[in-house]
């Protein structure tokens, strides 16, 4: 099944009766986000939930207002932290923003192979990510302090979310460990933005 033209049939939201366009496609095509998600990841999907504190503020990030750029979602295995990521994402590109989205791990081994590349001669792909990292309207880090705990790896995640921090340019960051657990320098940057914690049953376990 297509999900061209499903945004008002089988994926309502916030932009419920507006087409998507061929610009949200080309922005969906680099975000790193599947395009079955604009069907699966949605708000609406949430609106049972509207009643607990964080919704508000989840909606409201969604639509581009906030009071600081950092939104961190807290919760363990499974309750739903990384739908609501991709769901606000997903609203950023329906009104013409890039996006980009990485599993932690993913984004750090797509740094790794660009770096070697970039000692044998060829540094265009590692700047290319590194680019797109800083610059992105809204950058989305799933799965943060479940990476390989490395000086590498702390240097290049300070980096990025340093270079964000500086220039107030949006992050959404989800874990499912202790702020204590993170590195010290990240998690006083995100804890100076929302954090909110998303409880309930797992999801998955459910199933």
């Amino acid at each position: 099944m297509t999900t061209r033209g499903v945004w008002i049939k089988q994926a309502p939201g916030i932009y419920e009766g507006k087409p998507l366009s061929d610009e949200f496609f080309a922005l969906l095509k680099i975000s790193n986000i599947p395009e079955e998600t604009i069907v699966t990841h949605r708000l609406e999907t949430w609106k049972h939930r509207e009643g607990e504190d964080w919704w508000g503020y989840a909606k409201d990030y969604a639509m581009g207002k906030f009071d600081h750029p950092f939104l961190t979602l807290i919760g363990e295995k499974g309750t739903g932290k990384t739908h609501l990521a991709i769901a606000i994402g997903i609203e950023w590109m329906a009104r013409g923003k890039t996006v980009l989205y990485y599993q932690i791990e993913s984004l750090l081994d797509a740094l790794r192979e660009g770096y070697t590349l970039w000692e044998k001669g060829n540094p265009e792909g590692y700047h290319k990510i590194i680019a797109f990292t800083e610059n992105a309207s809204l950058l989305i880090l799933d799965d943060l302090g479940a990476e390989k705990k490395t000086d590498w790896a702390k240097a290049k995640l300070d980096q990025v979310c340093d270079y964000r921090y500086i220039h107030r340019r949006p992050l959404i960051v989800t874990s499912n460990v202790k702020f204590d657990e993170l590195p010290e320098r990240i998690a006083d940057r995100l804890f100076e933005g929302k954090v909110t914690h998303i409880k309930g049953e797992s999801y998955r376990r459910k199933k």
